[in-house]
């Protein structure tokens, strides 16, 4: 047992070979951080920021490098997203890049990607789960830093997408300087993580407001809610309408046939930041009784990048099947 530990610090030093394998990184070894958790510095994680000087060309940023922050093109004055990324991904593809060109399209926001790709690749779900603690609590030493240099955390909003969400929440339950303004999460993760304490998971108490898009409950999506504001498009099941067998199938892309439903989250989201009125739902106490119209009486609100941070409760309502998703 004495040798893993060694062993764990070799493999997370060395980095090990990894192929792309559609939009997924499979690494031939896992990186796992509790057996090497004092080797948590930029070669397991890397911050890298677009701002709206910089939008294509990302810059590193390093916790306590005050050279590189202001040498940076980082604006303290506007919007601040900090993003963590799902199960196999980069910052360059998936969920990642949708998030990041729609708001780079905006061109009002600074944007931090959290390159925690090493410790999040593929097939090794078990470790990159439980890594997750280590890449919230990493994620937030930075963004303690940043607030003594002049980040505002009321306007700094922290976004994940599955066992991303599940990170941004250690995040947000980490800070020392306060809490930050929102954390959406993007169908958080339910494997491994449906029994965890609180300071382990997203909830309620990671920042002032906490909105989540439910869109594969129950399979790789946590099935209740979670936030202030928990949103079911399309019931919040899956298959979300556009993800039945039938469509899937016949693609020629392996893993959209398993994760369709669960990356309807990240797709809907990323439509919702350049346009934040579309998507509007309507409070409900079940899907169900949606359907039914029992609550086109009720209030509304616009899931997504426009939502009411004042929002509270369940809301529903339904998508188009393919782009644009928003039937308003």
């Amino acid at each position: 047992m004495q040798s893993a530990v060694p062993l764990a610090c070799f493999l997370s030093l060395i980095r090990p070979p990894g192929v792309q394998f559609e939009n997924a990184l499979l690494q031939i070894a896992p990186v796992d951080k509790a057996k090497c958790p004092f080797v948590r510095d930029h070669s397991d994680i890397e911050f890298r920021l677009y701002t709206p000087r910089n939008p294509l060309e990302y810059e590193v940023l390093q916790t306590d490098d005050d050279e590189k922050l202001f040498a940076s093109s980082i604006d303290f004055h506007i919007p601040t997203v900090i993003y963590f990324h799902a199960f196999m991904e980069t910052p360059d593809d998936g969920s990642a890049l949708a998030i990041r060109e729609a708001y780079v399209l905006r061109g009002d926001t600074n944007v931090i990607m959290v390159d925690a790709s090493r410790l999040e690749a593929g097939p090794w779900y078990f470790t990159a789960a439980e890594n997750t603690w280590y890449i919230g609590r990493f994620a937030a030493l930075l963004i303690d830093w940043m607030v003594s240099r002049g980040l505002d955390l009321k306007k700094t909003h922290l976004i994940g997408h599955s066992l991303g969400a599940q990170a941004a929440g250690v995040a947000g339950a980490a800070l020392n300087s306060g809490r930050v303004s929102r954390i959406t999460g993007l169908d958080p993760a339910l494997p491994l993580f449906a029994h965890l304490p609180k300071e382990q998971i997203l909830d309620p108490t990671d920042a002032d407001f906490v909105d989540i898009i439910h869109t594969d409950a129950g399979i790789f999506g946590v099935n209740h809610p979670m936030g202030h504001a928990d949103f079911y498009p399309n019931g919040g099941i899956s298959p979300q309408p556009g993800c039945e067998l039938e469509v899937v199938i016949p693609e020629q892309l392996l893993l959209n046939k398993f994760f369709c439903s669960h990356w309807r989250s990240y797709m809907f989201y990323a439509e919702t930041v350049l346009k934040p009125a579309a998507f509007t739902a309507s409070s409900c106490a079940s899907w169900q009784h949606y359907k039914r119209g029992g609550c086109s009486n009720e209030m509304k609100a616009h899931m997504g990048f426009g939502v009411d941070p004042q929002s509270r409760g369940t809301f529903f309502l339904r998508t188009n099947a393919v782009s644009p998703f928003s039937i308003q």
